[in-house]
């Protein structure tokens, strides 16, 4: 284990200056060693580093970012965290509150502090973490002098991201119930940084920096609103050109882009009830397909096929916006026992706004013996 991770280690940050001195899964003597004195040996991000940092970067980055500290002793981690405590986060401008997240060697105790930011980075600021020494290891000692690091995450205005997205909907998204698209940046921004967004197809709605049902208190976030359902089976494409611009002047230096596909039209789930036909065995006496979106009900009858022929009859069940479930009721009279029945839905249904069911679905149902 502990060789896999040095290797890990050296692969992170290369090896230029000779192995990274770790512990993370050390239980050596000198962690307690009363003749020791504690000092920081290792922190992520380095002094000086300057980002963007890498997204895979086992400690996190981007819009959730981590600190790392490590130290030569256990610590006693009480009084680490928040705004005020022997630890502490500034700009020039505020500071920040940090949450420790739980590594323990010892209960109480830790060599190895990781601390969720639980909030983004900000384009061309430097952040400072400063160690007092009010901090103090297992044994009482204090740091003999205050540990301080400087780094700069995010030294260009940018996008962090784009929702939703084809990595986070691999499967597309249903057009119907379309949320917000959100875009999530690193600076303030204000409306005329909506000039420089484009989204192709185009979509009816527009962009705020508070969406209907979100609100972004530091205008980091905008939100486009769609007033209309989207296509069927479609790609869209969103674009910020570069040259756009945060509050500041500071300009996005490449495009940023991102897409997401919708769902087909299609048949979404299928089942049927059964009971006792007439020939004393159990039929099918109702059929039913569910679309995930209205469909044109004109298009139905002449789309259905049942193999070994039936006749049947057709029942709508109508929600918001129209009908989204048929129910196909075959002749269970005509039905003969210990039979297969194969019910077909062919591409010629059609959606209530025109769009054609993009595969053929079908569903079998046997009789009873």
């Amino acid at each position: 284990m502990c060789v896999l991770f040095v290797t890990l280690i050296l692969l992170l940050f290369g090896c230029k200056d000779g192995p990274v001195t770790n512990n993370y899964y050390s239980s050596t003597d000198s962690l307690s060693d009363p003749g020791i004195k504690p000092k920081v040996i290792f922190t992520n991000p380095a002094n000086g580093a300057v980002g963007p940092f890498n997204s895979d970067d086992v400690y996190g980055s981007l819009s959730t970012p981590q600190i790392v500290i490590q130290f030569n002793k256990l610590m006693d981690d009480y009084n680490i965290g928040g705004g005020s405590g022997s630890i502490r986060l500034t700009t020039d401008k505020s500071s920040y509150p940090l949450y420790l997240l739980s590594l323990n060697n010892t209960p109480g105790l830790s060599n190895v502090l990781i601390f969720s930011l639980g909030y983004k980075y900000l384009a061309n600021t430097k952040y400072t973490v400063t160690v007092d020494t009010t901090l103090f290891d297992m044994h009482g000692y204090r740091l003999s002098a205050p540990y301080i690091f400087s780094y700069l995450p995010e030294p260009q205005f940018r996008v962090y991201s784009c929702a939703p997205s084809s990595y986070n909907y691999p499967d597309g998204i249903y057009p119907g119930s379309f949320s917000p698209i959100i875009l999530n940046l690193n600076s303030k921004i204000d409306s005329t940084f909506f000039s420089k967004i484009q989204i192709s197809p185009s979509i009816a709605g527009h962009w705020a920096l508070n969406g209907a049902y979100y609100y972004s208190s530091d205008s980091t976030t905008a939100y486009f609103t769609s007033t209309d359902t989207l296509q069927f089976d479609t790609k869209y494409s969103v674009t910020v050109q570069a040259g756009a611009k945060d509050v500041n002047g500071l300009a996005i230096k490449a495009p940023f882009l991102s897409s997401f596909m919708t769902q087909p039209f299609e048949v979404s789930s299928s089942g049927w009830s059964s009971t006792t036909g007439p020939g004393g065995f159990m039929v099918m006496s109702d059929i039913y397909f569910s679309f995930n979106a209205a469909v044109d009900t004109s298009s139905v009858r002449s789309s259905i096929s049942i193999s070994p022929g039936l006749s049947f009859n057709l029942s709508f069940v109508y929600g918001n916006g129209g009908s989204t479930e048929i129910d196909v009721m075959p002749n269970t009279q005509q039905m003969q026992r210990n039979t297969t029945y194969k019910i077909t839905i062919n591409n010629t249904v059609r959606s209530s706004k025109g769009t054609f069911l993009k595969n053929p679905y079908s569903i079998s149902v046997t009789t009873g013996s």
